[in-house]
């Protein structure tokens, strides 16, 4: 499967035209299509946006693996301020850990606090 084959894909998946997609990252519509043809291919700031529009890996896209839509791998993505990075699975493993250990942590000083501690 070519690049423009993977990306008339991840749009169909989505069930966007085109010309929404244009809309959505700023582009117009007739170079959605060059690259869907393979007549073009996107800088990377298009190329992150599509991956981000489209829920799929970079990678996926440009070359067809890691991660392909439907797949069972599980993607551990984090995003903050809108913008997604992919993690490890022991980044992904440390942040849950962290995470879960701040809301228990919070919750003992929140009863703390109701108790007068």
């Amino acid at each position: 499967m070519t690049f423009g084959e993977r990306l008339k894909q991840s749009r169909n998946r989505k069930q966007l035209t085109q010309e929404q997609v244009a809309q959505k990252i700023g582009i117009d519509f007739t170079t959605i299509s060059k690259y869907e043809n393979d007549r073009s291919q996107p800088d990377n700031e298009v190329l992150q946006k599509l991956a981000q529009l489209y829920g799929v890996s970079i990678d996926w896209l440009l070359v067809g693996s890691l991660n392909e839509p439907g797949d069972k791998k599980k993607i551990n993505r984090l995003i903050i301020d809108g913008e997604p990075e992919d993690l490890t699975t022991d980044e992904a493993g440390h942040l849950k850990d962290s995470l879960e250990m701040y809301r228990l942590l919070k919750e003992k000083r929140s009863k703390d606090a109701k108790n007068g501690r």
